[in-house]
């Protein structure tokens, strides 16, 4: 993927050039196979390549959170990172197109609905944690 693609995932992530009202926007993840959605899932607002192999990219979709005590919680147990092994890049309007490796279709595009909520939540369970575990959860680098 090339710097300017890189920008692009990077901008949808942390929501740049969207407006949400007051709502602070991000992306969310839809996986299709043979043309059907086979996964969606709101994005957290970080990601990397992969130091061995610049292909690979490693993203957090937002699976599994839960209310505790009226905060939401995430257990990165079940919100693991994942790599998405791209063969080729593009964008589509307001959507970054991933064809991975694997033959399936990675969309990557502003959060809407539900996603979009999973997100606030999982930002506000973020700023719950140290600054030592918030960068953990951001390095993405194990689970």
């Amino acid at each position: 993927m090339n710097h300017e693609l890189w920008r692009r995932l990077h901008d949808l992530l942390n929501g740049r050039g969207e407006d949400a009202g007051e709502n602070l926007p991000g992306a969310e993840l839809i996986v299709s196979e043979d043309g059907q959605e086979v996964f969606r899932a709101a994005l957290a607002r970080h990601a990397r390549r992969d130091e061995d192999d610049p292909a690979v990219i490693w993203i957090r979709p937002l699976v599994g959170g839960s209310v505790r005590a009226n905060l939401p919680v995430f257990d990165l147990a079940a919100a693991r990172r994942r790599a998405l092994h791209v063969a080729e890049a593009r964008t589509e309007g307001e959507s970054l197109v991933l064809d991975l490796v694997t033959g399936q279709e990675a969309r990557v595009r502003p959060a809407r609905g539900a996603q979009l909520a999973a997100l606030q939540d999982f930002d506000t369970w973020l700023i719950t944690l140290t600054a030592e575990e918030r960068a953990e959860a951001e390095a993405l680098d194990h689970d």
